[in-house]
């Protein structure tokens, strides 16, 4: 910590010496351009610059690429140009092909001594009363480029069926990956900010914004790194930077109506219903969406992306969903609100086979299970914030709030074998006693039946102002930021356990259990006090953060099975309270005390040859304390703890990039070459609850033991990134990553495995050895006379150790470690032609496993999926849109697993030319062949797990898909 402080010293005289002279001598006006009515950027504007003569003395173009202070994405129409530190009056001209030129006067006077910057009030320029004549420009079509620090992606490049959404979009674009929740990687990194004109989308639901906005209506995605909406409304240029997606709809959907209806019924009583409409304007925005059906499927005929059948959802799912959006920003953008309401239920069925085999010392055993649920869950979410501006003050306040009720039930039967079955289901094991086979009785450790019911209700709340204000005269901003929150919750729980050991058919435990955890109360309040200061190239900010977390939370079993008369099961029965089971019940209270600090800065420069340089460093420097209050077993126990922590968890907390072979002027100047090397370190305390010094045995094959000596978790990361973009090749891109992580004291939870009764006694520990090791090379090409070829690719090596804790009987766990070697590659072959889009696909993976473990067997896996899609524009308004593709796996040494499995979907669309595009007739056909099953694999230290999950059958699917946009006649 000490080198660090040191170099951060060292980093910031530097720095500060580095610009001393452009910070004495220059002065910089700012400013930005829109159009009057639209309020939409102008950044072909130019601004003219006079001297005392009245000669042109400058022209800026009023186009600064990417600004972290307003709220919005780029291309954004700022400008900005330097003058002489002394009090003087300046002329200039807005000019702008189309528009009226603008002269502004203004006088700059009363310059602070530590004043670097002034920006004028919004420039609004009224359209020309002779507009020229619109030109068509037929020319081929770049499906991304780089615009700056910018992936610009054009979204009319890319051939999509008919009726595609938004997710269909992002799914194609080069570089990005799409997740079935909705999360988006680009280039290997997560997408933490999803927006929409710049501006969020229920509450960054990043699902109900891929799966409502269709694609017809984008006009570019932009994915930059930025800071969040809430940071740069408030102005906190110390807020780390996330990776962004903005995106863009066209001008003719971006003001009026935008309604897009669809609904279908098809084989296997299969249904779906979605609205979406959505009023905007210059500065408003109003949405409502609704959604009912029970697909659970997230495929999309003709999507051959990174989809797997592993990836399948599992269960069958009833979805229902209504809300409502909106968001208003007035055009100088010193006033903002937004908000939403969305209503959600969801009622899920599933099917579970799980086969496991435990790696234990002196022999493995394996464990089967069968197992049945019904899940449905309500929810109920709002948000609201607003923001406003004013003198030299920036004020927010933002509210939450969420509530939600979930019943759920499940049943199951499983069994343990010290030898490995070589058949067996459900009605095999619940026979096992009465009608079982000798080999099975003879190898049997443990069957079980159990059952579990239960509800929870939570309601949860919290407010959160804030407010900045700007010293005068000065860049020095000084900012105030406190939040509450309360949550609330309700639950209560029924469970039956019946378990035989060994060939005993007479059952050795049952149980039945009624479970009230309640009270359980959370409050959370938290402050931070920041000021930020401009030295040199960068800024320095000191943050101050103090949080209060006390969280009461009580747990009271009865063991109902002690009653003469249980009664009847999920009904409470009378004089239950006399049964209280002290060994498994208690009450608890956590109260939590953090301060930390955080001294920073942020440098960014142009060195000689305009290369650039940025260093950022933001350590977290903490104290906090934990009382634990805990009664259980008619005991009190009261542990305290003080930890001192050092962090730096975001890659912007610890970095350092250098730009080098520039090209252009400005801030829009690109690097043909990036390098940049970030480093992370996390500390994670453990729970208080694992250390107290108690036994868990409620339930009885799975026993949980405390472990008073527990320490801190430190987590280390380390990153190096290249990036290389030809100047000559604009499509081209290619991204190197090389990483290293080590844990120090790891937490894990082991276990000592019983091997006459298959009962595990848990407990947490610290372990060391976890590290891996990733190299990943990225690679997107667009190329062809016409840009008709896109090629890409992606390359992984990654080596990693993990290390657990295992013991069997009375032997205490020992250290054991599986090392998992993989090396995959990604391939992707797009060609489009006359409106036509034909794409290849291979996947490889190769998975190496071994381990310490004693007669573990090594495990040698391929993964090899290829196959083909197109979406090809048929006359008289038809198009098909397919996939076929070809899962292949070996080397599991498991038949379920060892499998290719052909799945081939299809879509069949009509939209009728003479209804002016409104309507679009879908047919679609998913796993056509008939081939798709739903299965997990997953090997540890402790064991390899296969299961199977009941999924969506064979089915079709008849739709159809209405579109209506209505724009002012003005």
């Amino acid at each position: 910590m000490k080198k660090l402080l040191a170099i951060f010293l060292i980093l910031l005289s530097c720095a500060s010496a580095f610009s001393k002279d452009d910070r004495d001598n220059k002065f910089w006006i700012s400013g930005r351009v829109k159009e009057a009515i639209g309020k939409f950027d102008l950044t072909d504007a130019y601004i003219l610059v006079y001297d005392s003569t009245g000669a042109v003395r400058d022209s800026i173009q009023a186009n600064m690429g990417m600004s972290y202070r307003n709220g919005e994405a780029i291309p954004l129409s700022y400008f900005s140009f330097s003058v002489p530190r002394v009090d003087s009056t300046y002329v200039f001209d807005i000019t702008c092909p189309g528009y009226k030129t603008e002269t502004i006067t203004y006088e700059l006077k009363n310059i602070g001594k530590r004043e670097r910057s002034r920006e004028l009030p919004t420039i609004f320029l009224e359209r020309a009363p002779k507009m020229l004549k619109e030109l068509t420009v037929t020319t081929s079509k770049i499906k991304f480029y780089n615009k700056g620090d910018t992936v610009v992606y054009n979204a009319d490049a890319f051939q999509l069926a008919e009726g595609s959404m938004l997710d269909a979009l992002i799914a194609q674009l080069p570089g990005v990956e799409l997740s079935d929740d909705g999360q988006i990687k680009v280039n290997g990194e997560f997408v933490e900010s999803l927006l929409l004109n710049g501006k969020e989308f229920l509450d960054g639901n990043n699902n109900l914004m891929l799966e409502n906005i269709g694609a017809y209506t984008v006009k570019n995605v932009e994915v930059y790194e930025g800071q969040k909406i809430k940071d740069k409304r408030m102005g906190d240029v110390a807020a780390p930077k996330v990776l962004t997606m903005d995106v863009k709809l066209k001008k003719e959907y971006s003001m009026g109506w935008l309604i897009n209806l669809q609904g279908g019924y098809g084989t296997q009583d299969r249904y779906m219903a979605k609205a979406f409409a959505s009023w905007f304007n210059a500065t408003t925005r109003v949405t409502f969406i609704g959604n009912v059906n029970n697909l659970n499927d997230n495929r999309k005929p003709g999507k051959n992306d990174t989809w797997t059948p592993e990836m399948m959802p599992s269960g069958t799912k009833e979805y229902r969903m209504a809300g409502i959006d909106y968001n208003y920003q007035n055009a100088e953008d010193t006033k903002a609100a937004s908000g939403d309401v969305v209503f959600t239920q969801s009622i899920n069925n599933q099917q579970r086979t799980t086969a496991r085999t435990n790696f234990l010392p002196g022999g493995d055993t394996y464990d089967h299970s069968f197992s049945n649920s019904r899940d449905r869950e309500t929810k109920v979410s709002t948000r609201h914030s607003y923001y406003t501006r004013f003198k030299q003050f920036d004020c927010g306040i933002w509210l939450d709030g969420f509530y939600s009720r979930r019943k759920n039930s499940e049943s199951e039967i499983a069994g343990a074998f010290s030898d490995e079955p070589q058949y067996i289901n459900s009605e095999i094991l619940d026979a096992l006693y009465s009608d079982g086979s000798p080999e099975l009785l003879q190898s049997v450790i443990n069957r079980s039946k159990t059952r579990s019911n239960g509800w929870r209700r939570r309601l949860q709340g919290s407010i959160s102002p804030n407010i900045s204000y700007n010293i005068p005269r000065s860049e020095d901003r000084i900012s105030l930021n406190f939040t509450a929150s309360y949550s609330s919750e309700k639950e209560e729980l029924w469970r039956d356990y019946d378990i035989n050991y060994g060939t005993d058919p007479a059952p050795a435990v049952r149980r039945r259990q009624y479970i009230d955890n309640t009270p359980n109360h959370r409050l959370s309040l938290s402050s931070r006090l920041s000021y930020s200061t401009p030295i040199g190239n960068g800024y320095f900010y000191v943050n101050y953060y103090y949080s209060f977390y006390d969280k009461i939370k009580d747990s009271y079993m009865y063991a109902l099975d002690r009653l003469e008369d249980m009664g009847v099961y999920g009904v409470v029965p009378e004089g239950y309270l006399a049964v209280l089971d002290p060994a498994n019940s208690y009450t608890s209270r956590l109260i939590r005390n953090r301060h930390s600090i955080s001294p920073s800065y942020m440098f960014n420069t142009r060195l000689p040859g305009n290369e650039s340089l940025a260093i950022y460093l933001r350590p977290d420097i903490g104290i906090e304390h934990r009382h634990f209050d805990y009664w259980r077993n008619n005991h009190s126990y009261k542990l305290s703890k003080t930890n001192v922590d050092f962090d730096l968890r975001s890659i912007w907390d610890c970095m350092i990039e250098l730009g080098i072979n520039p090209q252009g002027e400005g801030r829009n100047v690109k690097h043909r070459n990036k390098i940049r090397y970030s480093y992370r370190v996390e500390t994670n305390l453990p729970e208080m609850g694992d250390m107290i010094d108690v036994t868990d045995d409620s339930n009885p094959l799975n026993i949980y033991v405390g472990n008073p000596n527990l320490k801190s978790e430190m987590k280390h990361r380390h990153l190096l990134r290249w990036s290389y973009t030809p100047h000559s090749h604009p499509t081209f891109n290619n991204i190197l990553y090389a990483s290293y992580n080590h844990t120090s004291n790891a937490l894990t939870r082991g276990y000592t495995y019983e091997t006459a009764t298959g009962i595990r006694k848990n407990k947490m520990y610290n372990v060391g050895g976890n590290r891996s090791y990733a190299f990943t090379n990225e690679m997107n090409w667009q190329f062809g006379s016409s840009k008709q070829f896109t090629l890409s690719s992606e390359t992984d090596l990654n080596v990693a150790r993990y290390a657990d804790m295992i013991g069997v009987d009375l032997v205490e766990p020992a250290l054991t470690k599986v090392n998992n070697r993989s090396i995959s590659e990604k391939f992707k072959f797009v060609w489009q032609f006359h409106g036509q889009s034909i794409q290849l696909r291979c996947d490889f993976t190769n998975r190496h496993t071994t381990s310490t473990q004693k007669d573990f067997n090594t495990l040698d896996a391929n993964h090899v999926n290829y196959g083909v899609s197109g979406v090809f524009k048929l006359p008289a308004g038809f198009g098909i849109s397919t996939d076929f593709t070809c899962y292949t796996r070996r080397g599991y040494g498991v038949d379920q697993l060892d499998t290719t499995d052909p799945i081939w979907n299809m879509r069949l669309s009509y939209c009728p030319k003479g209804l002016k595009s409104r309507w679009v007739f879908m047919l679609d056909g998913f796993d056509l062949l008939h081939k798709l099953s739903n299965v997990n694999y997953a090997v540890t230290a402790s064991g390899r797990t296969v299961s199977y999950t009941n999924a969506l059958p064979r089915y079709v699917l008849l739709s159809v898909q209405y579109r209506l946009s209505l724009q002012p006649k003005k």
